[in-house]
């Protein structure tokens, strides 16, 4: 990413800064351990990101980013205000976002692929971790999440890292990477993990024929969950839905498919419709809101929803950007477009982006990653 050399020191503060934004740390000491010590965790991130802004040299701002959630969050405060938290609250979650945008982009800048895979890699096998640590069978139904408290979001996280596994140089290593991710994956039993997985390893022939091979992975290891899921006195859900679907049997596709995004989202249709150009105010798409305890998952319609189009048609245009851009340069880095296809559809089914930090800091990663990209073939043109 972004020449020049840290010192020890800076180091030390990046990796504790990463750790903390993409693990997830105190959502996890939140929901597992003291909600206190989540706190200071919390405030220690954003206080560590402010840090490492001040003590580096700092280069442009993501100014698509800092639009979006300007206009979001205008729009959203002044057309609604019947779901608002109090002004505190409201100003907190404005602060957050925006550090995250201006601080959090220069430390994307300086986090490579192979650090930013090892960090994916280390929240992936918190996963599995899960199943003999801090499992509460009664609360997680047999679906694993890790530090994410969420099986879709530990999802996001294993199609994200899978998706980065395709810059690993190293056959071996790259081995271990997609089989890890795609594994810890699976444990969330997440559809939209493995319609994602699917349609990388679909795409990814076209780099090489070889990579059918992974596809052939993948369909064994789901095989022996079906296995294991077997055995189990209490079955997993999610499993026995999938088993019986594959079997032909129409009543578990049924079953599978209820409580679907697609029936979630259509709650929240006619409230669009009504106020089409500002929306109904902040947090009216979110739990609690006009939905009631449902929440809209999905970050495109929260924003229709809630702010009306311009930061909707901006929020799109964005991902158009990363998605196009990326495309480009498919052959050379592949896993930038796999990663942009994963972020735009992960923010299909997730309407957390604006408070989720490793959510922000994944969207402003990708965007300078592919900017480092142009940078390098606009030199290469200069030189030839």
């Amino acid at each position: 990413m972004m020449e020049g050399h840290l010192s020890p020191y800076n180091k030390i503060l990046k990796y504790s800064t990463l750790a903390l934004i993409i693990l997830n740390i105190p959502g996890f000491v939140l929901k597992y351990m003291n909600p206190v010590l989540s706190s200071v965790l919390s405030y220690l991130s954003f206080g560590l990101l402010i840090l490492f802004f001040i003590t580096n040299k700092r280069g442009n701002i993501n100014k698509w980013l800092i639009i979006i959630g300007v206009t979001y969050f205008i729009f959203g405060s002044l057309s609604g205000q019947s779901y608002i938290p109090p002004l505190m609250v409201f100003l907190v979650f404005w602060i957050k976002y925006f550090i995250i945008i201006i601080c959090g982009n220069e430390l994307a800048k300086r986090t490579s692929t192979k650090e930013l895979t090892l960090f994916l890699l280390i929240g992936a096998l918190s996963i599995i971790l899960q199943i003999f640590l801090f499992n509460n069978p009664l609360k997680d139904y047999g679906r694993y999440s890790g530090f994410y408290l969420n099986p879709n979001s530990g999802g996001f996280i294993c199609i994200l890292g899978y998706a980065l596994s395709y810059s690993i140089k190293n056959k071996k290593f790259r081995f271990f990477a997609q089989w890890t991710f795609t594994l810890m994956g699976l444990l969330t039993f997440s559809r939209t993990f493995i319609l994602l997985w699917v349609i990388i390893n679909l795409v990814s022939i076209k780099i090489s024929i070889n990579n059918v091979n992974k596809l052939l992975l993948g369909v064994g290891l789901l095989f022996t969950l079906f296995a294991y899921n077997s055995f189990l006195p209490v079955k997993n859900v999610r499993l026995t839905q999938l088993t019986a679907t594959l079997s032909g049997d129409a009543n578990a596709a049924k079953d599978l498919n209820e409580g679907s995004r697609l029936e979630t989202w259509g709650h929240f249709y006619d409230f669009i419709l009504e106020k089409p150009v500002f929306g109904h105010g902040f947090e009216s798409f979110g739990g609690g809101g006009l939905g009631g305890f449902l929440g809209v998952h999905n970050t495109y319609l929260k924003v229709l929803g809630e702010a009306g189009i311009i930061p909707f048609f901006l929020l799109i245009f964005y991902f158009i950007y990363l998605i196009k851009r990326s495309y480009k340069d498919f052959y050379k880095a592949p896993h930038l477009f796999f990663m942009s296809i994963c972020l735009a559809s992960l923010l299909a089914t997730n309407h957390n982006f604006f408070t989720d930090g490793y959510l922000i800091f994944m969207a402003l990663w990708i965007y300078t990653a592919i900017n480092s990209e142009v940078k390098k073939l606009i030199l290469i043109d200069k030189k030839t």
